[in-house]
């Protein structure tokens, strides 16, 4: 098989284990009785699941034989709201150099996968910007409950 198949699959197990991460941040949020962010994370959770999902139909079209890797424990404190935005923008930079690898890769092997890719690399760069927009805000508002509140609302109107 391509390396650019074996890349797209192990992202496929990153996708699995990105939402593991997800759902280890929703219950941190939950513990801080932040249901707007708790929302959002999980919204984030199904996302990723679908990302998983799509990979490994498109694996499976192809021919690929599809195995799944145990997932790593994810990091369930954090020091703030900030701090968790902050390493869940880390990880969506981590998914976009993986992505942009496959994309490298596939160009040069196998343009199945390059085409499947692209839509992906649009995705990353919607998913960056918005982690980042709302790392922003959480800057801004530093302790201050009362704004906190205000954006744990606004955090309900993804979905």
């Amino acid at each position: 098989m391509s390396k650019a198949l074996e890349l797209l699959h192990e992202q496929m197990n990153f996708e699995y284990e990105s939402a593991y991460v997800y759902k280890a941040m929703a219950a941190y949020t939950d513990r801080l009785e932040m249901d707007g962010f708790t929302h959002w994370f999980d919204h984030q959770v199904a996302e990723e699941i679908e990302h998983g999902e799509k990979m490994k139909h498109f694996l499976q079209e192809v021919g690929y034989d599809v195995r799944y890797k145990a997932i790593p424990e994810p990091q369930y404190d954090y020091e703030s709201l900030l701090d968790v935005f902050k390493a869940a923008l880390a990880h969506e930079q981590e998914v976009t150099r993986r992505i942009h690898e496959i994309a490298e890769v596939s160009k040069e092997e196998d343009l199945r996968v390059f085409s499947f890719i692209q839509a992906f690399i649009d995705e990353q760069v919607e998913e960056e910007d918005s982690v980042s927009k709302i790392v922003t805000k959480l800057e801004r508002a530093k302790d201050n409950w009362g704004a906190l509140y205000i954006l744990d609302g606004q955090m309900f109107a993804r979905g």
